[in-house]
């Protein structure tokens, strides 16, 4: 399926649903409320719906207090942003039956689960497919939506430093930024801060680190985010400070939540893929980010995903201009 039936898609419904994924991250957040924006700029009835909490950083978003967890009522058409299978999508559409779906994503591992899919790997970020739609549908940029498109594109290339960053990405940067778009406040309401509680755990976390066979991971329990006051939807952004370390290839955290459940966030270096690690366990992502939520105990998802890592870091290629 194409942008252009995406498009034509958007342009027939009246009242729309839009849901991101579990465990959001920036470009889930800014996808979500883009479109649900740029919907209501065309005189459409939008909600936005994520069934989970956001961590704190990503409520700098504007409009972020509009999200409902799950959705209930009447709709035409259902949107999922950034989500590459239903199950990541949580219970955001479980009360909704019989509405066509719209799929709208960027992860080479989406399963194109919906009835209109428009899958493009190309995409830095689902949210510079939500700017390539805003062009589509003729919706001028003003500040407001320039600054919630223009933190998913930052969100999810790392402050612009992924190798997937081309001139045709910076020019759509430049643009956001020429709308009114601060891209100095953005990376760093997103990189540069994070709370007292955070930085207690990110300490306790390094302590733990292991590094072998290429792979450097760190565990996260109940009881360490408990210890430091931390809640539940709180991103440390760990895996990519491990990755940094110069002996690794591919970096992981393994993070234990409250429902038993162990969420597992994995980095790798150009040349690697997590992303096919991540699939086989019921996530997906990239190639160099990826994660997946899988059921505990702990101490039985650690070592059969720190195998298949060991062995997926052996398969690369060491080119770091790769």
């Amino acid at each position: 399926m194409s942008r252009e039936q995406a498009r034509q898609v958007l342009e027939r419904a009246h009242r729309v649903a839009v849901a991101t994924h579990i465990t959001p991250d920036a470009d889930a957040i800014s996808s979500l409320i883009g479109l649900t924006q740029l919907l209501r700029r065309l005189g459409r009835e939008a909600e936005p719906f994520c069934d989970d909490d956001l961590p704190s950083r990503l409520r700098a978003i504007p409009h972020t207090e509009e999200i409902s967890r799950v959705a209930r009522g009447s709709f035409d058409l259902l949107v999922s942003l950034d989500a590459s299978d239903p199950a990541r999508l949580g219970q955001a559409f479980a009360e909704v039956e019989g509405v066509p779906l719209l799929n709208v994503d960027h992860h080479v591992t989406n399963t194109r689960f919906g009835a209109v899919n428009w899958v493009d790997p190309s995409a830095v970020a689902t949210a510079e497919m939500v700017l390539w739609l805003v062009d589509d549908l003729g919706v001028p940029l003003d500040r407001e939506l320039a600054s919630i498109l223009l933190a998913g594109i930052v969100g999810d290339t790392v402050g612009l430093r992924t190798p997937n960053v081309t001139p045709q990405v910076m020019r759509e940067v430049i643009r956001l930024m020429e709308a009114g778009a601060s891209l100095p406040a953005l990376v760093d309401v997103l990189f540069n801060r994070r709370s007292f509680a955070a930085i207690r755990l990110f300490g306790q976390a390094v302590a733990g680190v292991q590094l072998e066979d290429g792979v450097i991971w760190a565990v996260i329990t109940r009881e360490m985010r408990h210890a430091s006051g931390l809640g539940p939807a709180s991103d440390l952004s760990l895996s990519s400070f491990l990755i940094s370390a110069e002996e690794a290839r591919i970096a992981v955290v393994f993070t234990e939540r409250d429902d038993g459940k162990v969420e597992v966030s994995m980095r790798a270096r150009p040349g690697y893929d997590v992303a096919c690690i991540a699939l086989a366990f019921g996530g997906g992502g990239h190639p160099p980010a990826a994660g997946c939520l899988v059921p505990g105990p702990l101490e039985e998802v650690i070592p059969p995903i720190l195998s298949a890592l060991k062995a997926a870091a052996q398969d690369g290629r060491a080119d770091p201009f790769g």
